[in-house]
């Protein structure tokens, strides 16, 4: 793939959605990326060595974050599935998760891999994040200040310790997690894999407007995944009404008081 290619992972981020990639045909029976080009009709041109197929306008436009990457200078990737039918389909998480919500912080950091999940669930009321909302995040891991593992931040707020896990005392450590509300409250799960030896976190965040505060902390407003502020729906007041009707009947009464 090119050196400017961004992977979009599918798994780990919840549900995993199936586009169909129109006019495809495969003998493959595993899995294999793909990259994502923009095409004149506004669809998605899916290649490997050269062009297998195409994602349609109306699927492209659910995921507004991949033309965020072409805006980045960056070549998207995902990971395209055979079917039993030999037709071929591109795996994605749902809108809004295929880029973290929030951008890394300023200066030179280590970007961790994908692994199994490790799982907080006592996160912390205040959390920065709505507690039924699904988003995909970066976090920071620093050496834990209590012993052995790691301490997990979302920018300068401490959201859970992380066993097991060591990170160099030197620099920054960041890696991606995913949020989610559960049955019985929320949880956050951390992946905190191999470094990986490329970025393009960085990149992104370039492409994106970002504030003063980005290079302190994490700007967790440029492409948020979801709105923290919409309002819930109002409930209809009934007593301007009701005052109304008082006041035509009290001056129903004065007429007929002086007819």
């Amino acid at each position: 793939m090119p050196s400017s290619t961004y992977l979009v992972p599918h798994r780990g981020l919840g549900a995993v959605q199936a586009l169909p990639i129109y006019g495809a045909q495969t003998k493959e029976n595993q899995e294999f990326t793909v990259t994502l080009a923009p095409r004149e009709d506004g669809g998605l041109e899916v290649r490997t060595d050269s062009p297998i197929g195409h994602i349609t306008s109306a699927d492209r436009a659910e995921y507004p974050e991949i033309d965020l990457l072409f805006r980045a200078g960056l070549t998207p990737a995902a990971t395209a599935a055979p079917q039993p039918d030999g037709s071929l389909s591109l795996l994605l998480p749902r809108p809004g998760l295929c880029l973290p919500a929030n951008n890394p912080p300023a200066g030179p950091w280590t970007m961790l891999g994908y692994a199994p999940p490790i799982n907080i669930t006592e996160l912390p009321t205040d959390l920065d994040i709505p507690a039924h909302a699904r988003m995909h995040v970066l976090v920071t891991l620093s050496p834990s200040t209590t012993g052995s593992g790691a301490d997990a931040y979302l920018g300068p707020q401490w959201v859970g310790r992380l066993d097991g896990v060591d990170v160099a005392k030197q620099g920054i450590t960041l890696a991606h997690a995913y949020h989610a509300p559960r049955s019985t409250g929320r949880v956050l799960s951390i992946y905190a894999g191999a470094p990986l030896p490329d970025s393009k976190e960085a990149s992104l965040a370039d492409a994106t407007p970002t504030s003063p505060a980005a290079t302190e902390t994490f700007e967790t407003t440029s492409f948020r995944a979801v709105n923290v502020n919409d309002s819930a729906p109002r409930r209809q007041q009934w007593w301007p009404t009701l005052i109304a009707l008082l006041v035509i009947a009290a001056l129903i009464a004065v007429l007929i008081f002086i007819l």
